[in-house]
């Protein structure tokens, strides 16, 4: 009997961390890594270029082959090229939407709203958990803002106002202003995260499923998910949704806003950096698992996870596309970027986003949109103030209400 029960024990497949420590902290790479990717996916350097490889300079909008853009109609032509490049870039997500199957899980009543924890099925056999924070006494349909969160094992908590930072508690400090909130587990994250697989180490199945698609275009495809779940809410107004985030959850505002016309209005708080002013696309393939193809536009072999902020790589300049092109694709839809000038994340910031916005602008003037971008600038390291929140949250009163 005592044998027999060690051969049963020896069959039982148990989970990753029931197999080996968890790493000291959450930083610490086990399995994610950019040579760990190309050995899965079998990837190749894209067969792509565009009028911005191979030049250090962001290139204009609304210029293209010596030729100025004068009319919506051209740059619509326009904004369909870049779209195209940046698809190729973050791969192609799946061919069709399967039913969502929401459930509430708990319903909370608290001080002015009530706070309802719901999971949902964003693929088939993929259940993901999240929060959804209701305004009290709602009567009619409301606007709804995504409030997708930063870098954190936290994950949607932390935007609900259960855990971390108070001044990025985004979804809390928005119902409290009316709204319908939500905020959910991004993959890698919070209840979607495996702690003995190291950060980003759960991108390694999410590749052996999907070797031809990304973890920025999965986030994409995540909150569009969360946009078909607030459409079925009769309480909410579909046609006044807005995003918000910070860092992590400003990167996702603006990849989503640049592929899903639902999303009315954003806000991006410290969300980016130009590759070309930054120096490199290291932090994208190599440092995070969000955009692996960049990976094939890392020339140096002396950037690593130690160094690689700021850090030139002349083989940035074949990037085929830009984060200004990726702002291009949201106009004319009001969108709001405060960034800090002593950014320790994004070192070079400050540059990036008024290079960014002096290309961008033109494109909403084109538009007739010119009061729907704005940029705010502040000092005070890789953060959300309060004073910059509540700037953010007027612009989506602005714009929402």
């Amino acid at each position: 009997m005592q044998l027999s029960s060690m051969a049963l024990a020896t069959n039982v497949v148990r989970p990753t961390w029931a197999q080996r420590p968890v790493p000291k902290s959450e930083f610490d790479y086990l399995d994610w890594s950019w040579q760990s990717w190309r050995q899965i996916t079998r990837q190749r350097r894209p067969r792509i270029r565009s009028e911005q490889s191979g030049r250090s300079e962001l290139i204009d909008l609304l210029v293209t082959e010596r030729k100025s853009l004068t009319t919506p109609e051209a740059w619509e032509v326009r904004r369909r090229v870049i779209l195209e490049v940046l698809s190729e870039i973050i791969g192609k997500p799946p061919a069709a939407k399967n039913p969502l199957k929401p459930t509430v899980e708990e319903e909370i009543a608290q001080d002015g709203y009530l706070r309802r924890k719901f999971s949902f099925y964003p693929e088939p056999g993929e259940l993901v958990k999240g929060y959804l924070l209701i305004p009290r006494n709602i009567r009619g349909k409301r606007p709804a803002v995504v409030c997708p969160h930063q870098t954190t094992q936290e994950g949607k908590r932390e935007p609900a106002g259960l855990a971390g930072n108070p001044e990025l508690q985004t979804a809390l400090h928005l119902v409290h202003r009316g709204y319908v909130t939500i905020s959910y587990d991004a993959v890698c994250f919070g209840e979607r995260h495996d702690p003995a697989s190291g950060h980003y180490g759960d991108a390694i199945p999410f590749y052996r499923k999907y070797p031809g698609w990304s973890l920025i275009g999965k986030m994409v495809w995540d909150l569009g998910r969360i946009i078909d779940y607030l459409n079925t809410l009769d309480f909410v107004d579909p046609e006044r949704i807005g995003c918000i985030g910070h860092s992590h959850g400003g990167i996702t505002t603006l990849f989503a806003m640049a592929f899903d016309q639902r999303i009315q209005a954003g806000v991006s708080n410290c969300g980016f950096d130009t590759f070309r002013i930054d120096g490199n696309v290291w932090r994208w393939s190599h440092a995070t698992a969000l955009l692996p193809r960049l990976g094939f536009y890392v020339g140096s072999p002396y950037i690593n996870m130690d160094s690689y902020r700021g850090v030139p790589d002349s083989e940035v300049i074949q990037t085929p596309f830009e984060m200004h092109q990726l702002l291009g694709l949201i106009a004319p839809r009001p969108l709001f970027l405060s960034t800090s000038d002593e950014d320790f994340v994004f070192p070079n910031a400050g540059w990036s986003a008024r290079r960014s916005l002096a290309r961008v602008e033109p494109v909403y003037r084109l538009l007739k949109a010119a009061d729907k971008i704005e940029g705010y600038f502040f000092k005070a390291g890789h953060s959300f103030p309060k004073r910059v929140s509540d700037r953010s949250y007027d612009w989506m009163d602005r714009w929402l209400r």
